[in-house]
Parts: C-alpha cells; sequence; structure tokens
C-alpha cells in the first residue's frame, strides 16, 4: 500500500505511526488521551479533512514522544507545584519532540505544522500580564522551530517587560541553557524551578504602586484591575484549573470537539478482546473436513493448470539437444524456453460474526471458517488468518468509559492450523469497527495479495461505517468478499462480490466461484 495513501487515512495513520514509534494507540470512545502505553484517540468522523488527520496525526507524535522519553518516575519524585509543572511541560514537550524528531526526521514537520496551527493564528493577546509570561515562555520555545512565531513572541515580551521590567531579560539565559543543555525530564525540572523562583523573586521585589495594592484589602478585585505584583502572586498560587492547557491538553480538547454525536457518523476501530474458543466436535469436523477436501481439491486443481510451466522453442535461449533436426529444414528454432510461471502469493483473512444473532447459525459458520481456512492453508502461496467479532473486555489498555468495540484473532497469520474454531454467539455487529482492525494488521504483511473474506448472517450496527470500511479497503487494493450463512444481508455490502449459502455442502462451489477470480486475478 502507498504510503501517501495510507497516511490519508485516520485508521492508518494510527496504525503506522503505532507500530513506528511502538506504542498502541486506539480510536473509539469519548477521550484522548494516553496512559502510559497505549495513545487513545476519541471516535471521529467517518470524512476526515486533512485538518483532523493533522491534529491526530500531531497528538499521536507528541504522546508517542512522552511515552518513549519522559521519565514520569523522576516527575513524580520531583512534587512539583502546579506552576512548575506547568513550565516543566513547556520545556518537556519541545526536549521530547526534538528526541523523538532525531530518530524519525519526517515528523519535525508534523510538529512545525502543529505549532503553527496551535499557536501561529492566535491575534488575542490575553490582558493578564502574569499569564502573558506564561504565553512569552511557550512561543519562545516555540519560535526555536518556527521563526514565524517570533513576531507574536516579541509583542507579548513587550507586554510582560511593560509590566514587569527586566524580568524577560532576566528569564531569557534560563531559555538559551534549555535549548542547549536540555537533555532529560530532569533537566527540565531544574530548569522549570529555576524560572518560578525568578517569578517570585519578582513579586518579593516589585512594589504595589500607589500604595493602592489589593493584598491585606476587604473584597474581591476584578482582574483587570488588579495590579501586576498581586496577578503575579495569584500565578505563583494557582491550581491546575487556573492555568492554561498544555500543548497534549489542547490538542485532546481539539479533538474531542470533532467527535460525532451520532454512530453512523463516526470512525471507530475495534479493540482487542477476550474470547473463549474450543475445539471443533468430531462429528462436526468430519463435517468440515469433507467440506475442506471438497473446496481444496477444486481450488488446487484451478491454482495448479495456473503454475504449469510450459517449454516454449524458439530462436534464442538454451539450446536444445532434441531440436537440433529442423536445422536441416533451415528451421532455427533449436532453443528452449521456459514459459512464464505464475505464483500464489496472497494473504487472506476471514472475518467470523460470531454476534448475538449468529446463535442458530453459529454452529454451521464455524464449521465454514474451518473449512475455508482448512482448505486455504493447505494450497502453497496462501497465508490464512481468522479473526472472530465482537469479543469480551478489552485487553489492550482503556478505561472503564472507553468501552468500545473488540475483536478477537483466533488464527493469526503465519500461524500454525489448529481446530480451535468453535465460539459462542453473542453482542452486536461491529463490522465496520472489526474490519478497520483487520485492515491495519493486513498492511504490514509482505504478500503482494491482500484479500478479506466475511462471514455473517446480518446487517452491522452502523451500515455506513460498514460500507466506509469496506470502500477504504479497496482504496488500498483489498479485495473482499462475502459468504452470508442462512441470510442475503451481505448482499447489500457486497452486492457483486458475495454468495449465500444455507448448508455446508453449499461451500464448496459457492468458494470456488467467487475466488476463483480472486485467486487468479480475473476477477
Amino acid at each position: 500500500m502507498e504510503n501517501k495513501l495510507l497516511m490519508k487515512s485516520l485508521p492508518m495513520v494510527a496504525s503506522v505511526l503505532g507500530r513506528k514509534y511502538g506504542v498502541k494507540v486506539v480510536i473509539g470512545g469519548k477521550g484522548a488521551y494516553t496512559d502510559g502505553g497505549t495513545i487513545h484517540l476519541p471516535s471521529l468522523p467517518l470524512e476526515c479533512s486533512d485538518t483532523l488527520i493533522g491534529l491526530a496525526r500531531g497528538y499521536i507524535d507528541h504522546e508517542a514522544a512522552h511515552i518513549r522519553e519522559t521519565r514520569f518516575d523522576w516527575l513524580r519524585l520531583a512534587n512539583l507545584t502546579p506552576l512548575e509543572m506547568h513550565v516543566w511541560n513547556i520545556f518537556e514537550d519541545w526536549r521530547v519532540e526534538h528526541q523523538l524528531a532525531r530518530l524519525f526526521p519526517g515528523c519535525r514537520s508534523n510538529f512545525n505544522w502543529l505549532i503553527q496551527h496551535l499557536f501561529g493564528n492566535a491575534n488575542e493577546q490575553t490582558a493578564d500580564p502574569a499569564m502573558a509570561i506564561l504565553n512569552w515562555l511557550l512561543l519562545s520555545v516555540r519560535a526555536w522551530d518556527v521563526p514565524s512565531l517570533n513576531g507574536q513572541r516579541d509583542d507579548v515580551g513587550n507586554f510582560v517587560e511593560s509590566h514587569y521590567p527586566g524580568l524577560v531579560g532576566r528569564l531569557n539565559p534560563v531559555l538559551k541553557k534549555v535549548n542547549a543543555y536540555c537533555d532529560s525530564s530532569q533537566d527540565c525540572i531544574l530548569y522549570a524551578r529555576e524560572v518560578v523562583s525568578l517569578l517570585k523573586e519578582k513579586a518579593a521585589s516589585q512594589s504595589p504602586q500607589n500604595g493602592d495594592s489589593t493584598m491585606g484589602k476587604p473584597g474581591k478585585r476584578e482582574v483587570s484591575d488588579e495590579l501586576p505584583s498581586d496577578a503575579l502572586n495569584r500565578l505563583i498560587r494557582a491550581d491546575d484549573i487556573d492555568l492554561p492547557d498544555d500543548l497534549g491538553e489542547a490538542l485532546a480538547a481539539s479533538l474531542r470537539k470533532q467527535s460525532p454525536k451520532e454512530l453512523d457518523e463516526s470512525l471507530r476501530v475495534a479493540q482487542l478482546g477476550s474470547k473463549t474458543t474450543k475445539p471443533i466436535n468430531p462429528e462436526d469436523a468430519a463435517a468440515t473436513k469433507r467440506a475442506s477436501i471438497a473446496l481444496r481439491t477444486q481450488l488446487q486443481g484451478l491454482l495448479q493448470s495456473s503454475l504449469l510451466t510450459r517449454i516454449k522453442v524458439g530462436r534464442h535461449g538454451r539450446l536444445d539437444a532434441r531440436q537440433l533436426h529442423r536445422l536441416s529444414a533451415a528451421d532455427a528454432r533449436v532453443f528452449r524456453r521456459d514459459g512464464h510461471k505464475v505464483g500464489i502469493n496472497t494473504a487472506v483473512h476471514i472475518l467470523l460474526d460470531c454476534s448475538g444473532s449468529m446463535r442458530r447459525r453459529i454452529k454451521l459458520t464455524s464449521q465454514v471458517c474451518h473449512a475455508v481456512a482448512t482448505a486455504l492453508d493447505a494450497i502453497n502461496g496462501i497465508n490464512v488468518g481468522v479473526t472472530a467479532f465482537p469479543a469480551g473486555t478489552p485487553t489492550d489498555g482503556g478505561n472503564g468509559n472507553d468501552r468500545g468495540p473488540t475483536i478477537c484473532p483466533i488464527l493469526k497469520h503465519g500461524e500454525r492450523l489448529h481446530d480451535n474454531f468453535a465460539v459462542s454467539a453473542t453482542g452486536c455487529t461491529p463490522l465496520g469497527e472489526a474490519f478497520w482492525w483487520v485492515l491495519q494488521q493486513m498492511h504490514t504483511l509482505a504478500e503482494s495479495r491482500k484479500i478479506i473474506l466475511i462471514l455473517t448472517d446480518g446487517d452491522p450496527d452502523s451500515f455506513n461505517m460498514a460500507l466506509d470500511a469496506l470502500e477504504e479497503g479497496r482504496r488500498f487494493g483489498v479485495e473482499v468478499y462475502g459468504l452470508g450463512i442462512l441470510s442475503e444481508a451481505i448482499t447489500k455490502l457486497l452486492p457483486n462480490h458475495s454468495r449465500i449459502i444455507n448448508e455446508l455442502s453449499e461451500l464448496a462451489p459457492a468458494m470456488f466461484g467467487m475466488l476463483r477470480g480472486a485467486l487468479l486475478n480475473q476477477k
């Protein structure tokens, strides 16, 4: 799959970046956050704009940088005040992003776009001189990489200087040390404390003007009427809620605003879950074996005919002694050429619907699934995988508020075939979410051809989400086929690439007719 194409699709962006950085990325739920190992994005619109893709990529890059580089154990031991923590975040965000960009240079342009997008378009300036100090610190650090912020930084710096003369001059040497020597989370802690210490010194030294200080007087003065020294003292004593959002929080808020209210309009990717699987019972296994042999015989016969290498006689190639008699008739065709050999290099992933509506059909569906997997696994050049949906509680991170759709791998690509295909049927039908998860796994496989076969009996929870996922899959070159089990519902999603079967004996002809073109590229 072409990389540029992948990076236009949010689920594939999440998959590619997650694997690249060695973290997990989950799409679904209500919030954007990280738990130290998994990055969570909320449910997002099916139609993702370039801006939304940029915000999501920036959030993944940013949080992955913290997961990889920040020493949270040092941070806990430091026991910073809220203001010290905020200043630390400004320095640490910049540091970890630079560390990540050294390893993965491509993310530097992502960070620069993000900084310009979040900070470069802000025309309003806070009237609070103390909060302006934090804004100046942020713009100063970010302008190191995005020089277009220099004008904003200087405007804010002049505003700060007009209220706290000499403060910018005292803070600048600290920033120079951050730029030159900040190599660890511990360094950022030390420099953040140094900045806050300078602010405390400034607050202590700056006397109230005209004796009109509100300190010690009853009543509450509005912030707009507050003296600079009082504003600075208020900043020093501020709680988390009183301080501006850091970069990660601002990004998370931007992503949450994009989350649609309606399920049909949202994009979610299923998470790994757990599900009990058992061996198919001996009686069913015998029927499955017969169906598998019938299917394999037809497919192998078809494939073997395509793999035959025919010998061609021509005027160049390797000399064939058996053709030398042609020379007596002035026929120069005494050389042998091998015919073109067509190989099979295909990954097939079976997506097994085991939702509640499948209860009466799950036995037949499990047999069909095992028969197809067994038949394909026996054919050289085909790499088979099987995934059931939905599964149980997520096992790859998340919290109690983000219990989204789940899947459970039954047979992983490259794993040896087994008989544990018997599953129970329960839950909803999150086909779109499950399909996205499978698509994320398949794009890393080495096989040149990729096929997803859906076994289902009914309509998905969200038809729009499922249709969008299938269309994206085709855009990436994945071929999608469906088998309806005692139901024609699959034909709504795949009208030209599906078959209906009502009993196991119908499997071989249905699959043969459907996969013949797929495996031989004769669709």
